[in-house]
């Protein structure tokens, strides 16, 4: 079967299996309900993905087979969460199943364009934990345009309306981030995110955008949303020296890597023996 048409399939039987919440100002928002009093928000990415297998095989794994409740947040327009219509679509919807489930706890995870809209929202919808893996830290077209992807669909965005994140990360909330060290375009962003104690940032020896497939591969990528979810930074530690992501130094910045060759040295020896 084509890529294209069992993507399509997975999508269709997510829709059937799952609750439509809202379906407004371009947001589409769905729930798969969990036994628990505690749930985790997804933010889709770009094509309404998340981790590539399909919502219904990241929300049977990620919500603990079912003990979590599970909210998708996509965006139709596939614009980066933005808009003050979205933005109250959202919290207002999510708010709502909050409430009528009684949940005593959430958590954003998002990959990607969705990687951004968990950290840009979590604070907001109340989560206390957050894990973004290759996030954006903005897709504003002119803050970083050396950066070209995407690049129609960020043109087409009307308001750019979420604060920065620099702002948003500066709550309570414990941000989880994974990124390729060496992508061009995605070293544009992890150095711009800010550091701090409630944020530990991951760098992993790749030159790709993707480090989903990688964490599939080493069989950690479920492990870590526990991890995530337990808020055990010890654990995180270690299934990220899987893939060769270490954290990333106070004020370690990409340029610093690329102009400093004993730095560069220091870093080969730090993934051999880690």
């Amino acid at each position: 079967m084509k890529i294209g048409i069992r993507k399509s399939l997975r999508q269709a039987l997510f829709r059937l299996k799952s609750r439509s919440l809202c379906d407004e100002a371009g947001a589409d928002i769905r729930a798969l309900s969990g036994r628990e009093d505690a749930g985790i928000v997804v933010f889709t990415s770009y094509n309404a993905n998340a981790a590539k297998r399909g919502l219904l095989e990241f929300a049977a794994s990620a919500s603990n087979q079912g003990a979590r409740h599970c909210i998708f947040v996509t965006d139709r327009r596939q614009g980066w969460f933005q808009g003050s219509d979205f933005s109250s679509a959202v919290l207002r919807t999510i708010s709502d199943y909050v409430a009528r489930y009684r949940l005593k706890r959430l958590m954003a995870v998002g990959v990607s364009m969705g990687g951004y809209g968990a950290i840009s929202y979590a604070a907001q919808i109340g989560a206390d934990s957050a894990l973004a893996f290759a996030p954006q830290y903005c897709p504003h077209p002119d803050r970083f345009p050396e950066d070209t992807r995407w690049a129609e669909a960020r043109a087409r965005i009307r308001e750019f309306s979420r604060p920065s994140l620099h702002e948003s990360m500066r709550s309570k909330t414990q941000y989880t981030l994974l990124h390729g060290r060496w992508s061009a375009e995605d070293s544009l962003h992890w150095q711009a995110f800010p550091q701090g104690s409630n944020i530990d940032h991951f760098l992993a020896d790749r030159k790709s955008h993707d480090v989903i497939d990688p964490l599939r591969e080493a069989g950690v990528l479920y492990p870590i949303v526990d991890a995530a979810w337990g808020k055990d930074r010890t654990k995180m530690r270690s299934l990220m020296r899987k893939i060769s992501a270490l954290q990333r130094r106070p004020g370690e910045r990409a340029e610093d890597l690329n102009n400093n060759r004993a730095l560069n040295a220091q870093l080969t020896t730090s993934y051999a023996t880690n």
